[in-house]
């Protein structure tokens, strides 16, 4: 049989003291609980990153709806005209859209000459003829730029006296209006407005019932 020789410790050499093992153990910690915050820093990043770019790509995606009233269109040829714009940075879906005239809901805008008249006590023949466009809004995406028309009654087409004393009227009584509605983003983030100086409002949702669109949207 052989024997396999044992192999000794050489004599004089003594095992590695206590405080090295500890100092190994607590580089291997430290080292361990580095990399630990390490990685909770650069998920953080990430998570910031990620929520930066969601409101970055809302803030390129929101609505904003803006009231437009004139005398005069693009041609500068006398013309009254009423309008919905969506000057922010994406579409608006527009769920309800109300028009007030002295305080009274108006189911179409057709309407606005003849409560002028009535308000203002001007006398309207009967066979005079109202040549008023009109336009629905309710429903309806504006993207970002469009102008919706709600009404548009042109200068040129008056051709009686006491129609023109109304569309002058009309004109001046333009200042009485009130616009109010409820538009939602691509998000479905929604927002009230009466498109007076104040920021629109922040809502759940729009709700279009209770709600009388002008145009009949």
């Amino acid at each position: 049989m052989i024997e396999i020789p044992k192999l000794s410790k050489p004599a004089g050499e003594d095992k590695a003291p206590r405080w090295f093992h500890v100092a190994v153990a607590l580089s291997m910690l430290l080292s361990a609980g580095a990399a630990l915050v390490s990685a909770l820093k650069t998920s953080a990043t990430m998570q910031a990153l990620v929520e930066q770019n969601a409101r970055l790509v809302k803030a390129g995606s929101t609505p904003i709806l803006q009231y437009y009233a004139a005398n005069i269109n693009a041609s500068d040829k006398s013309e009254l005209q009423l309008a919905v714009e969506n000057v922010g940075t994406g579409p608006a879906r527009v769920v309800w859209l109300e028009m007030r005239y002295d305080g009274k809901l108006l189911r179409s805008s057709h309407a606005l000459p003849a409560e002028v008249a009535r308000t203002q006590q001007l006398s309207v023949p009967k066979d005079a003829h109202v040549y008023t466009r009109s336009g629905s809004i309710a429903g309806d995406v504006l993207t970002p730029g469009r102008r919706q028309m709600l009404f548009s009654w042109r200068g040129e087409d008056v051709q009686d006296k006491q129609v023109e004393a109304l569309y002058k009227a009309v004109d001046r009584e333009r200042g009485r209006m009130s616009v109010a509605g409820c538009y939602c983003s691509v998000f479905d983030e929604c927002w009230e407005t009466d498109f007076g100086p104040d920021l629109p409002k922040p809502v759940q949702r729009c709700e279009r019932e209770g709600h009388v669109s002008v145009n009949g949207g």
